[in-house]
């Protein structure tokens, strides 16, 4: 479809601190700068859109109301974080996104993620949920309608069968990690696990783990 795609987060990294809501003035802030604290609202992710000469960025998470703090059980239910790799059907309808914080395979609609017209209290319905974590590519085999997917966790293999949208097989690979590095990673991008509207992990500011002197 002459399009491409591209998996991000945008970070509020233009906030130095993150805090209780109580704000704080910045180090070297000139005296009329607003002081500011970053609370429940780190990052968005998203997909963009490259068509042409157009840049459309689509916010996969905008059902969060992020003045709302803790979110409510069910925001996390319909959100994804961290997407990764990505496949897209023959025809170009069809968007699979793997969303690494998530243990969650996105589905999109392209014309819909193009025209920002999804809704993800509805969209999560298509959701495909994997076991072992962390998953960050996908290969689509139409022809026998599978979806095969790295679970970076705990270094295997998902087999989706898509007419069904079930995960069917999960193949472990060889992996030289010890359990508790393993059994570690969900605490840095498990980001239902460590926020209340599922979109945030500590890995959402340190990205695999990196450091930003933020």
């Amino acid at each position: 479809n002459e399009k491409v795609y591209v998996s991000m987060s945008d970070a509020h990294n233009e906030v130095r601190f993150e805090g209780s809501g109580a704000f704080v003035q910045a180090v070297g802030a000139k005296p009329d700068e607003e002081p500011t604290s970053v609370q429940g609202h780190l990052h968005e992710m998203g997909i963009t859109i490259l068509d042409r000469t157009q840049v459309l960025p689509r916010h996969l998470n905008k059902h969060i109301n992020y003045d709302v703090r803790p979110a409510s059980p069910e925001v996390k239910q319909h959100s994804l974080s961290t997407p990764l790799g990505m496949a897209i059907s023959r025809d170009g309808t069809t968007l699979y996104v793997a969303a690494f914080g998530s243990s969650t395979i996105g589905v999109f609609d392209t014309a819909e993620l193009e025209t920002d017209t999804f809704d993800p209290t509805t969209t999560s319905a298509n959701y495909i949920k994997v076991s072992g974590g962390g998953p960050s590519g996908v290969v689509l085999d139409e022809t026998r309608q599978r979806l095969y997917v790295l679970t970076r966790f705990d270094n295997s293999i998902s087999v989706i069968d898509l007419t069904t949208r079930n995960e069917t097989a999960h193949i472990g690979m060889f992996n030289p990690e010890p359990l508790h590095v393993i059994n570690g990673r969900r605490f840095l991008y498990d980001a239902p696990l460590s926020s209340s509207n599922g979109e945030a992990s500590c890995a959402s500011c340190h990205i695999f783990a990196d450091f930003d002197s933020l």
